[in-house]
This record gives C-alpha cells, sequence and structure tokens, in this order.
C-alpha cells in the first residue's frame, strides 16, 4: 500500500486476520458435532505486541502472522470433539467487535486523509 501511513496499512492487515479468524470460529461452530474434530485456532495478538513493542517506530508496520493452528488446550469430549460452542459463540463477537474497532479507526484515517486533501 504505497503512500499510505504505517497505521492504515497495520489497520488493515488486523481486518485481514480478524476475517480468518472469523472463518475459522464458524468452521468450528458447524463441526460442533463432527466427531474427532479438533478445534482451530487464529493468534496473533501477542507476537503482534512483541513486535510493536520491540520494534523501531520508524519501521515498516509488524507483520502479522496469521497461522491457522490446531487448540491442543482443551480436553476432548467422549467423541473426541474439543469444540465448546459457549467458547466459539463468544470468541465470534469478540472478533466481531474487534473487527468493528479497526474499520472505525480505519474510516477515521481516512476522513482525516480526505481533510487534509480537501484542505489544500
Amino acid at each position: 500500500m504505497l503512500g499510505f501511513p504505517k497505521q492504515t496499512e497495520l489497520l488493515t492487515r488486523l481486518m485481514e486476520a480478524s476475517e480468518l479468524r472469523h472463518r475459522v470460529v464458524s468452521q468450528n461452530l458447524a463441526n460442533v458435532n463432527t466427531p474427532g474434530y479438533r478445534r482451530l485456532k487464529v493468534d496473533f495478538e501477542d507476537e503482534l505486541a512483541q513486535q510493536i513493542l520491540s520494534g523501531d517506530s520508524d519501521a515498516e508496520p509488524p507483520v502479522i502472522n496469521t497461522e491457522v493452528v490446531e487448540d491442543k488446550s482443551r480436553t476432548p469430549r467422549a467423541d473426541g470433539n474439543t469444540v465448546d460452542i459457549d467458547l466459539e459463540i463468544g470468541e465470534l463477537q469478540r472478533n466481531a467487535m474487534m473487527y468493528q474497532t479497526y474499520a472505525q479507526l480505519l474510516s477515521a484515517q481516512f476522513a482525516t486523509m480526505r481533510l487534509a486533501i480537501s484542505a489544500e
């Protein structure tokens, strides 16, 4: 995204990561009754926070590694499935709120850019 501020690019990457998480959580919900299905997850916040805290403020936006991995922290039910519907619905709601936050921040970035352009 040439010419865009680093914050704008970072917000775009965060929205893409949230979109992937939404698809993974939806897949988990679709397989809540599938015997042997293992819950999948997308974690990127911890690594992103470390990159931001240790990074150079003049550097490019942090890379967001969005790898889909099996959640090994869940104990399987009798049928071998590790999906908890309450956990997934909560995760879906949290992810939707984060996506909306990123979108609002991105919208504010574009509004600032429009204001700067029209003021010239």
